[in-house]
């Protein structure tokens, strides 16, 4: 056993030494008995599924070992699951399958096969100490967590489970180096190492909610996130052949061409969508990956599903650690340990399938068949319905409603606070001593191991101009639906066709012709202020979720992501001013809050309005300044320019307009300053990751 622990070791640090994501040529891989996996490299958002074909089936080999530490180092060739056609029967031909008829759908319930990745994981050994967090709370401390402590090792399923507001998210959080802005206190230590930056490109965390982009395909989405994320030492073809990869590992084939939908667009399925999110973070082949209740809203079936799909990512040697609330009993199973917190302090941690025992051990056992995990629940949440109550509990009650005058009751139930002392007395006394020890022996791994882990410099998996390009790319694919709909377009056509009918055959050679074409002129200024202001003020605070989750990972820079995304508005917006849609982002980016942002974008561009030179034609001189401010009042002064020549003095407010370079000069100077505005209210908001 010891030299079997010892070669994977080995293979770990010659890959650790080569990045995360590991690199070499993936177009033909080699697995057990010959078989060979061919991918086929395609463009981003190429039309129609890729089949990938094998000489041989592949035999199950699964190894698992039964030592709770080391079953980390196990590696397995395939899903759990698996079942090998027999000898002698090859596979079908792929091109006999389509979208529709590909039975290799998960969520259909056919079994899978899984598609070898060519680099092993590092293995990383996640102790936590005494884990404690507060936050305040109306001028006093409020502690969310209280002394937890606990392992996880590579190839097992850790489960945080406990009810509503017990700390499951915060902990997770907290191991992952994502605490947010409360006193965390412990120790928390990966390969006996604390959290460094390097480490980011080793964790992978699925958030409860799914943080996708809309409009995008399956496809799409895992192939940006593998050129972004994927190291240097990966050719882009590479790493567009590792994303498909990922989607024939988890059942998403079928569904791959399929846009990820949301509230008001149809697309994938909830399961599916779990599953992208799941393929977003091991993509770079992590070696902790951290999720957040990601059964929650799905049926049972899809439920046990993904979890056995992380079942299966452990035994790739990785560590898995997930929230769970209220898993079936099947699910339950599928755990490796297990923590049971209640009320921010711990009820149990050991191995899932001593938890019962355990309970019964200390008189806790259930009167009738029930789910392991619901009775847990109950007992974290101070139900002792259909429970045995301890007789030291019982005991303690009956003593303290013992001196209670007039009083006739015979039968007592212990109160939830009782229940919950007595569970984590119980833990502390038999079980938290010996579980502590384990947490001070030493790791079965190199110092050379460890030393991987502890470097402090950040590492970009492309550079700036590719992070660029790649961004404008996918920028201009997600917006091409908003942009180019038929909403957005009928509303501009129909204003301009109401404009025309309105000021048709207006006469310029009188005053009151004049006067209407003013109107008109200043109605243009005004009308895509208001367009392009109320649309971009939007662009950050939606997109405010999906810039937090990649900022934390490091999957590009800032100012890539900020000129990409403002530049791939531009091919959209040839035939819109791009002045006001400026304006417009650095609202959005001050306050990256929609309902603050609208109110002050209302009364940014009302105040503009008014100070644009047509409804107040002498302004007083101490509010004067404000015109020089408006781009409406530029716009509109450029706008008679272009009209007439000379301008008529009857229709300017102020000094003679000549050939219009103040105008411009100005009009240039907010396009650049509101952008920069834009770009340093990002820099400035704090990304909540280590």
């Amino acid at each position: 056993m010891e030299s079997i622990m010892e070669k994977q070791q080995a293979v770990a640090v010659e890959a650790a030494a080569g990045g995360g994501g590991g690199g070499g040529d993936r177009a033909g891989q080699v697995g057990p008995a010959g078989a060979v996996a061919v991918a086929e490299p395609d463009d981003v958002g190429g039309d129609g599924a890729e089949q990938r074909g094998h000489d041989e089936p592949i035999p199950q080999v699964q190894l698992r070992a039964e030592a709770a530490h080391g079953v980390g180092l196990g590696f397995s060739f395939t899903f759990t699951g698996f079942t090998p056609p027999p000898q002698g029967m090859h596979s079908a031909d792929p091109a006999t399958f389509s979208d529709d008829d590909s039975p290799m759908d998960i969520e259909a319930g056919a079994r899978r096969r899984k598609k070898l990745m060519t680099e092993p994981t590092l293995p990383i050994y996640l102790k936590f100490t005494e884990v404690k967090y507060r936050v305040a709370a109306k001028g006093s401390s409020r502690e969310i967590l209280g002394g937890i402590s606990g392992s996880a090792s590579p190839g097992e399923v850790l489960a945080l489970m406990g009810p509503s507001g017990s700390g499951k998210t915060t902990l997770l959080s907290i191991l992952g180096g994502r605490a947010g802005g409360g006193a965390v206190e412990g120790c928390v230590s990966y390969n006996d190492e604390p959290y460094g930056k390097s480490l980011k490109r080793r964790i992978g965390f699925v958030t409860q909610d799914d943080v996708l982009f809309t409009h995008l395909t399956v496809k799409e989405t895992l192939t940006y996130a593998a050129l972004l994320r994927l190291p240097r030492t990966m050719t882009r073809q590479q790493k567009r052949e590792r994303a498909m990869d990922i989607i024939y590992e988890l059942g998403l084939e079928r569904c791959q061409d399929t846009m990820i939908g949301g509230s008001f667009v149809r697309g994938v399925s909830g399961g599916e969508r779990k599953r992208v999110c799941i393929g977003n973070e091991i993509l770079i082949n992590p070696s902790l990956l951290f999720l957040d209740e990601p059964t929650s809203g799905l049926d049972s079936t899809t439920a046990l599903r993904i979890i056995q799909l992380l079942h299966d990512i452990a035994e790739d040697g990785k560590t898995v650690i997930t929230t769970i609330h209220q898993p079936s009993s099947r699910l339950f199973h599928k755990f490796d340990k297990l923590i049971l917190l209640g009320k921010g302090s711990l009820l149990y941690f050991g191995k899932a399938s001593e938890a019962m025992p355990y309970f019964q051990s200390i008189g806790c056992t259930p009167f009738i068949a029930m789910n392991p995990a619901e009775f847990l629940l109950d007992l974290a949440n101070g139900n002792t319905n259909d429970v045995s109550v301890p007789s030291e509990l019982d005991d303690k009650v009956h003593m303290e409603n013992h001196t209670l005058e007039n009083n006739s009751k015979t039968d007592y139930r212990p109160s939830a606070q009782d229940v919950h002392e007595y569970l984590v007395d119980a833990y502390e006394t038999r079980v938290a001593f010996k579980e502590k020890k384990k947490l001070l022996a030493p790791l079965p791994i190199s110092d050379d191991l460890k030393v991987t882990i502890t470097s402090s410099k950040r590492e970009w998996g492309t550079s700036w101009w590719q992070q660029y390009s790649i961004l404008f790319c996918r920028g201009i694919k997600e917006r091409r639906h908003d942009y180019l709909s038929w909403m957005r377009i009928t509303q501009v056509i129909a204003t301009s066709i109401i404009l025309g009918l309105l000021w048709w055959h207006s006469d310029p050679s009188t005053l009151k012709g004049l006067e209407d074409q003013a109107g008109l002129l200043f109605f243009i200024a005004v009308f895509w202020g208001f367009f392009l202001v109320f649309t971009a003020i939007f662009t950050f605070p939606q997109e405010r979720a999906m810039l937090n989750k990649e900022r934390a990972v490091d999957m590009y820079k800032l100012s890539a992501y900020f000129l990409a995304r403002t530049t791939s508005d531009l091919p959209l917006d040839l035939f819109l001013p791009v002045i006001f849609m400026g304006l417009g982002l650095a609202i959005g980016a001050t306050l990256l809050d929609i309902k603050k942002a609208t109110t002050l974008a209302s009364v940014t561009v009302m105040t503009f309005m008014l100070a644009g030179g047509f409804f107040v034609k002498r302004v007083p001189p101490f509010i004067s300044w404000l015109r020089y401010l408006s781009f409406n009042y530029h716009t509109y002064r450029l706008l008679l320019k272009v009209l007439y020549h000379p301008v008529p003095d009857i229709l300017t407010t102020t000094k003679h307009i000549d050939n219009g370079a103040t105008e411009v000069a100005a009009l240039v100077a907010m396009i650049i300053g509101y952008r920069v505005l834009a770009y340093l209210s990002l820099r400035w908001v704090k990304v909540p990751n280590s």
